[in-house]
Parts: structure tokens; sequence; C-alpha cells
């Protein structure tokens, strides 16, 4: 290896090093159990170390001539210093302090990585300790959170989904199995009630008076810096319009192919009638999966890794509020021996109103089982994600752009169209309206963030 490359790759191992350290969470995630009992600090000193790391890497990173790295390690520069522009300008954004849900979501993380995925190397005492460790640091991580947020840049929407947050953690807290332990219960009773205290705060001391959006120079640096795209948020905007446009046409022709009397949206809530009941719905999703993953290996379409693994599992309590149908989390790039990725469902909830619990199981329609579970994992971000924790570089394994994942999935709807697994016209329809769908997110996302949509 030449000298500049192995230059590079010791920078990288030190980059990787210290983000891990500030931010122990994430470093859990990706199968980095070094720091499992601690939280993040998001004091004035923790805020200060983050900004010297982003600052020194960012003055090594771009103190490196890309003529002297071989083509890999170009990449790897690219996306290094499009994580440290995405840092800055959530910084420059401010969102430590615009963000009730940032400080509740990183403490009931925490907790729910180490319980979903515990680190296999240590003894089961230890894992109780790293468990009760990060359960007594809720209430500093809380305490922060209620000394960085500020009325005046708090948006009304993002201090309703932390009071959503909220209830969701008390839920998670009071259900907890917790060690058999003299302080277990302390701890527990410190949670909550700083959970409580933090609500209070929101409720009594917060009056939203701030603004969601980034801005419009804000957006154009996301999309440049951190995602590498050339587009202003105009001209992503007209993107959208004019493939939702194109889209829009091919579901009118489809439709009128499969029944003349109906209009696309029409069949499309036509199909939502035929859906699981509530206590199958996470089979449905399991069942599906595995077919998905058979006609991959049958077709040989993607080579499958050997010893990968996937389940389907129910979303954690907490996230249950804030994400009503599910998300997948993908194996830990870092963890040799955690081969599973994990689809988590929602449950439909008993408890809310039947007209609600009926709109969620009609999302969950069959037809939408079959175009969810190929793009999240066979052969989308599921297998994706398996060959990159197998053969990307470390840097890239910890970080990337949604849009190289997405545009995998979304590719993988096409090519199992493509290969013959939609076997009904109304797969075919769903998977238009899927991709009509995100064009018109796109539209959203630059309108609401850059003025264009109130």
């Amino acid at each position: 290896m030449s000298e500049p490359n192995q230059k590079f790759d010791d920078l990288i191992t030190g980059l990787l090093e210290d983000y891990w350290r500030l931010n122990p969470v994430e470093a859990s995630h990706s199968g980095i159990h070094r720091y499992d009992n601690t939280l993040p600090d998001w004091s004035e000193n923790g805020k200060a170390a983050r900004r010297a790391w982003r600052a020194n890497n960012l003055a090594a990173l771009t103190g490196i001539d890309d003529s002297e790295l071989d083509a890999s390690r170009q990449l790897d520069k690219q996306v290094g210093l499009g994580q440290l522009a995405l840092e800055e300008i959530q910084e420059e954004w401010k969102w430590a302090s615009r963000a009730p849900a940032l400080y509740i979501e990183q403490a009931m993380n925490g907790l729910n990585y180490l319980l979903a995925r515990p680190d296999p190397d240590i003894t089961e005492t230890e894992r109780e300790d790293n468990l009760l460790g990060r359960l007594a640091a809720i209430e500093t991580i809380l305490e922060q959170g209620r000394a960085n947020l500020r009325a005046d840049l708090v948006a009304p929407e993002f201090l309703e989904i932390g009071l959503t947050a909220v209830g969701g953690a008390l839920g998670f807290i009071t259900g907890l199995s917790l060690p058999d332990r003299p302080t277990s219960e302390d701890l527990r009773r410190k949670a909550q009630n700083a959970l409580e205290t933090y609500r209070q705060f929101l409720q009594n001391e917060i009056n939203p008076t701030g603004r969601f959006e980034t801005g419009p120079e804000l957006f154009e640096r996301i999309l440049r810096e951190q995602h590498g795209l050339n587009l202003t948020p105009t001209e992503l905007y007209r993107l959208g319009e004019e493939t939702a446009a194109q889209l829009q046409s091919r579901l009118t022709q489809l439709a009128r192919q499969i029944d003349p009397g109906q209009s696309w949206q029409a069949l499309v809530e036509g199909l939502k009638a035929e859906h699981p009941t509530r206590e199958g719905l996470l089979s449905a999703y399991a069942t599906e999966a595995a077919r998905a993953r058979e006609f991959v290996v049958s077709h040989k379409l993607v080579e499958i890794p050997s010893g990968e693994e996937f389940e389907v599992r129910p979303t954690a309590p907490f996230l249950r509020a804030t994400t009503p149908l599910g998300h997948f989390d993908k194996t830990p790039p870092f963890a040799p021996r955690d081969n599973l990725g994990i689809l988590y469902i929602t449950p439909i909830d008993p408890a809310l109103p039947e007209k609600r619990q009926a709109e969620l199981l009609a999302a969950h329609c069959h037809t939408a089982i079959r175009a969810i579970c190929l793009h999240e994992t066979f052969p989308g971000h599921h297998l994706q994600l398996w060959w990159a924790k197998l053969k990307a570089s470390p840097l890239r394994r910890q970080f990337a752009s949604t849009l190289f994942a997405e545009g995998w999935a979304l590719y993988c709807e096409e090519l199992m169209e493509e290969a013959g697994y939609f076997d009904t016209p109304a797969l075919s329809l769903w998977q238009l309206k899927n991709s009509m769908w995100r064009a018109v997110r796109m539209m959203i996302d630059a309108g609401l963030h850059c003025g264009q949509l109130d």
C-alpha cells in the first residue's frame, strides 16, 4: 500500500473511533460495543467536542490530494466530507435547540439496541451493567435537552412529535424487563420522573414559535454536499413534478387495461380492502419476505451471502406512535457474528378507535405487503446492506447517502417486475403508485423547506 493511502486509512480509523465515542448509541447500532454503557453528551462541552471533531477531520480530509489516493479512497473522502457537511448543516440549523424528540430517541434507542442486539462477546452481568448505565444516564440527557431547547426555534410540529415520543418512552420504560438487582427499580423510577419532568417542561415552558423548514440555502447544501446532487431545490421540485406527471399517465393507462370503468385511485382503494387480520399482520410479512427470497434465489437475480439471516419483529413500543407502519434495520455493519436483518412492523393497537385500526390495516393490504417486502428485504435494502457489510470500506459501512440505498430498492421493484414476480396487474399498479408517491415527496420536501408550499 502506498504511503498516502496508508495515511488516509489511519485518518479514517481515528475519525470513526472518535465518531463512535461521541455517538455511543449509533456505535451500538453499528455493532461497536465499546461505549454501550453511555449516552451522547449534549452539554456545552459535548457540543464543543463535536465541533472540534468536525473541524479537525474537515481540515485533514481537505488537505489530502485526491490524485494520491486510489479510486475507493477518493470515494471514501467524498462520503466523509458529506457526513461532516451534514453535521455542520445540522449545527447551523441549531437542530439540538429545535428537536425535542432528539433526546428521547437517543435515550430510548440506547436501551433498545442493547436489548434487540445484545453484545455476544460479554457476560450477562456485563450486559446488565450496560443497560443500567444507560438507564441511569436518561436523567442527564433529558436535562441537557431542557437546557438546549429554545421556544423561538422549536416548531409546533416538532413539539407535537416530542410530546408523542415522551408518551411512547414512558410506556417503554414502564414495561422494560430489568435485571434483578436492588438498584433496578430505583433507576426505573428516576427515568420515569425525568420523562415526566421533560413532558411538563415541553408543555409549560416551550411555547413554540419556530419554523420547521430549513430554508433554501441549507436545503440546497444538503442536496449538494451530503447527497452529491447538483440540483437546486427548484430543479428538484420540477423533476418531481415531471416524474409524477409521467407516472400519473402510466397509472391511468394501466387502470384502463384493468378496468375501464374505474380510475386508478378507485382500484387502489379496492385493493386496500384485502388485508391480513390484526393478529396475522407480522406473519403475513414474514411469509411474503420468504416468497420474495425464494424468487430471487430461483431466478438467480442477486447472490445471497452465506450466513444471511432475516426476521420480522414488532416495532419497539416507544417508536410506535411516530412509526405507524414500520421500518427496516440492517445487519450491524461492524458485528461479524450478528447476521440478522430485521423488518420491524408496528402492530395495530386494539385500543385505537376502530376507524383508525381499519385505516392502518388497509395500509397493510396484501398487495402493499408484497411491494414493501421486495423493496425492504429481497432483493432490496436487506441484501444491498448485507453486501455493503461484506464489501464496503469501513467509512462507507458507517456513513452513506440514502440516495443510493433508496435508488437500489426502487430499481429492485422494476427488476422484480421484469423478472416475472408481478403475477397480477394489481402489483404493477401499486408499484407505479408508490413511485408516484416518491416523486410527489420530492416536491413536498423541496416545497415545504424552501417556501414553495405552505
